[in-house]
């Protein structure tokens, strides 16, 4: 029965920080999300869940939101979202605190109060109203509680418009202090707005009736461009534990990490290289007809029968004019030297030299050494100088 009455017990409200598009807890965005389209109507809305360095490689003409506890990009991120804005862009940053290279390029100091705002005792509230006349509200907005209470402390006034501002009253509402808590910088051709009251912007404000119209009217600076909101600078946004995580998070282990990795795969390879099994050497297949005839050659040239070898290789030769040249060797006269040196294209001297030389060692009954080698260097000549 216990178990039962545990199990069915109304769960305690979660007042963690959150800013997410999902969550319907008091501090999440669900519900200012739900109302983008009828906020921006006829506007393309995109949702990011990347760096600014990454996510501006494609975007122009836009209005970058952002809602969260603070916001504190890297100087990368910082130099590509404010050139971004040079050129035309707007953003819209709602949070409490600003840390970073953002922060010091416009001088922003924020201070207050971490702890919900109510005091039980003197009932002292939050009035939140705008400076512009056609948003400002004749009654100002009153926060009771559940509010943290951040303003502005310092920021460069140079291209710098106070857009709105809070009041704290004191006991008996007589005294009060007035502080800078939304303004705009020009940067360029473009604006960056600063809001240091995020919690407005989450469900708990936006389903109070008195208060809800406050985010309305601080987003209606926005022009008509592209929203892109924001999904990747949030502390609520969901984070993957792991070991690699926290390592590739610190410069000095991740440097070792991938050192390691590397070192590893350079062992592998080369321990792989060392301890291969050796490979034996194929020889190729010989080529038995040449083989063949360098025997038959050797054979013919050690026996000094020159003239037989020559007249052989005259055989070859006419052979081989008959079959590429399709000329008749019968009579190797000067119409065939004009014919052979017309399709073989070599000059007309050398085919009459050569074929000259084929009728007289035709007629020889012995050849020497030295005739033997002048035919081969002609024929030689011959297949050399040949065009086809």
């Amino acid at each position: 029965m216990a178990v039962y009455f545990q199990y069915n017990a109304p769960k305690p409200i979660n007042w963690a920080e959150n800013y997410t598009k999902k969550d319907k807890i008091p501090y999440g965005c669900f519900v200012l999300h739900e109302l983008l389209p009828e906020l921006f109507p006829n506007q393309k809305i995109l949702h990011v869940n990347e760096p600014i360095y990454t996510a501006l490689d494609s975007l122009n003409n836009f209005n970058y939101l952002f809602i969260n506890n603070e916001f504190s990009p890297d100087e990368a991120e910082t130099e590509k979202l404010l050139n971004a804005i040079y050129k035309g862009n707007t953003a819209f940053i709602a949070a409490r605190e600003f840390y970073g290279h953002f922060a010091d390029t416009f001088n922003i100091a924020t201070d207050g109060n971490y702890n919900f705002y109510y005091n039980e005792k003197n009932n002292s509230p939050i009035h939140i109203n705008f400076e512009n006349k056609n948003i400002r509200q004749d009654s100002p907005y009153i926060f009771h509680k559940n509010i943290f209470h951040f303003y502005l402390t310092n920021f460069d006034t140079t291209n710098t418009t106070v857009l709105g501002h809070s009041e704290i009253y004191n006991l008996g509402n007589i005294d009060y202090q007035q502080e800078v808590n939304f303004i705009a910088i020009k940067h360029g051709k473009g604006e960056i707005y600063i809001n240091t009251l995020p919690a407005a912007f989450t469900n708990y404000f936006l389903t109070d009736s008195l208060n809800y119209s406050y985010a309305f009217n601080a987003l209606s600076y926005l022009d008509k461009n592209t929203l892109i909101w924001d999904d990747y600078y949030k502390v609520g946004k969901p984070i993957i534990t792991s070991p690699l995580r926290f390592i590739l998070s610190n410069p000095a282990l991740k440097f070792a990490y991938f050192l390691a990795l590397f070192s590893l795969l350079a062992y592998i390879i080369f321990n792989i290289k060392r301890r291969q099994r050796i490979i034996p050497v194929i020889e190729p297949l010989s080529n038995a007809t040449r083989d063949f005839v360098e025997v038959v050659s050797q054979m013919y040239y050690h026996q000094k029968n020159h003239l037989d070898l020559a007249n052989k290789k005259i055989i070859y030769f006419l052979e081989n004019v008959r079959t590429n040249y399709l000329l008749n060797t019968q009579q190797l006269d000067n119409d065939f030297k004009k014919q052979l040196a017309r399709k073989s294209g070599v000059e007309m001297k050398f085919a009459e030299q050569l074929i000259n030389e084929l009728n007289t060692i035709s007629t020889k009954k012995s050849l020497s050494e030295t005739e033997l080698l002048h035919l081969n260097q002609l024929i030689n000549t011959f297949h050399k100088n040949k065009i086809r």
